[in-house]
């Protein structure tokens, strides 16, 4: 059982993780590309919208073939028909299944660096599994042992900002201890975090942008995303791109939600958002914060491109909303699709031949089976044959022994009379 499951179904997950790592790494290049060159056109909403295309080509197993996709040009040969043909020479009879262990035992002498692979990619999926558990429940413990806020002067801020975005679900506000960035915390009992020294020294406005932009990771369902993502880069932890992709999908997502925290907030009020969050940045805190969670970032690099989106910052436009639409259906449509196998003639007449070769093979296994049933059937009748035989030879046996005993008898019986007669003569012989 283990070795079937060893040498089948995780060997066939690692391969489909290794391609799909491959393609979804051309992916990235591509949106990294279309991100460069559209930058003057795409809006922080759909330059993050674009990594959502690649959590779909990393999620979903299966995709249509088509002959226009960006993954033509890889050297990534699928040939299904050669699995097929596999199982089907394997099971046509139940004769042939004893021939399989001696197939099975030759494949890991030959594919000892793949079954090498294969464990070390399945111990780092197993430490980066644990690596994120033991965190996030660290973190979890240490956040509910963190007191309630309770000060009336935020709370009425609070809710006017949820009144405005229009959310009506209860997000509590919890003191953030260690954490000093403001952090949505939580996926089915969500929260925000403060830190104490925000909480008394921020000015009105500046919590009001707090909650704007902490509100909006909530409104984007942030929480899960970045929780899907780090599953993802836990299976795909060999493959820097991708890691590199989720740090700028981070970054993107930031942007996104400062676009949205700006659409609530007055023009004249845009230069005082920006300096809220320099203000918060100054005083990130070295405190681990797990990436699943929603919280400011301190790259200098990213705060200014943030700063620069901010002083541009434009509400919806159509010309921009059309460009981003168009943007996103393209790169799905080339994207988001499989390389169709186009096949030679060569190929087409290999084919063929395999198809012949299995054919051939699969009657070799059907007559040997029938020779073979015949072969037992005729044994079978040779064995009765011999039982019936013997049978009649025992009863041949022991009739001849039961006649051969009756005529000892008879013998034995005219010895007895014989004797008896000569001592009846010596008896009158005496007496005369």
């Amino acid at each position: 059982m283990f070795h079937i499951i060893w040498h089948t179904y995780l060997a066939s997950i690692f391969d489909w993780v290794i391609e799909t790592s491959i393609l979804a790494s051309v992916l990235v290049l591509v949106i990294l590309c279309i991100r460069f060159v559209l930058r003057k056109w795409l809006t922080p909403q759909w330059k993050y919208a674009l990594w959502l295309i690649l959590v779909a080509r990393l999620i979903l197993p299966w995709f249509p073939e088509s002959s226009f996709s960006i993954y033509a040009l890889l050297p990534i040969n699928q040939e299904p028909s050669s699995v097929t043909s596999q199982e089907s020479t394997t099971a046509p009879a139940p004769e042939s299944v004893a021939i399989t262990p001696i197939q099975i035992e030759e494949i890991p002498a030959e594919n000892n660096t793949y079954t090498i692979f294969l464990i070390i990619w399945i111990l780092g999926v197993l430490i980066a599994g644990l690596f994120m558990i033991l965190t996030n429940r660290r973190l979890y413990s240490y956040i509910n042992m963190q007191p309630v806020i309770t000060e009336k002067r935020v709370l009425d801020i609070y809710r006017n900002c949820k009144k405005d975005m229009a959310i009506k679900e209860d997000i509590p506000l919890y003191y953030s201890g260690k954490i000093s960035s403001p952090t949505l915390f939580g996926i089915r009992n969500p929260r925000i975090l403060l830190d104490e020294k925000h909480v008394k020294h921020l000015k009105p406005d500046q919590l009001k942008y707090i909650f704007y932009h902490e509100l909006s990771h909530y409104k984007r369902k942030d929480i899960s995303i970045n929780l899907l993502m780090n599953c993802l880069l836990i299976i795909n932890w060999f493959n820097p791109i991708l890691w590199y992709a989720s740090h700028a999908m981070r970054e993107d997502q930031e942007m996104a939600c400062d676009n949205l925290a700006l659409t609530f907030i007055n023009p004249e009020e845009r230069i005082a958002y920006g300096q809220t969050i320099i203000a918060l940045v100054e005083q990130y805190s070295a405190y681990y914060q797990p990436s699943t969670l929603a919280h400011f970032s301190r790259s200098k690099i990213r705060l200014k491109r943030r700063i620069i989106m901010i002083k541009k910052f434009n509400k919806k436009s159509q010309i921009l909303s059309v460009v981003g639409i168009v943007t996103i259906l393209g790169i799905s449509a080339f994207s988001l699709v499989d390389v169709k196998a186009d096949t030679t003639e060569a190929q087409k007449q290999e084919m063929a031949d395999n198809m012949k070769k299995e054919e051939l093979a699969k009657q070799n296994t059907a007559d040997k089976a029938t020779n073979e049933e015949i072969d037992k059937k005729i044994a079978a009748a040779t064995e009765q044959k011999k039982r019936e035989m013997a049978t009649e030879n025992a009863a041949t046996e022991e009739k001849a022994t039961e006649n051969l005993t009756n005529e000892e008898m008879d013998k034995r019986e005219a010895a007895a009379t014989e004797q008896k007669k000569q001592e009846m003569a010596k008896e009158n012989a005496a007496s005369k």
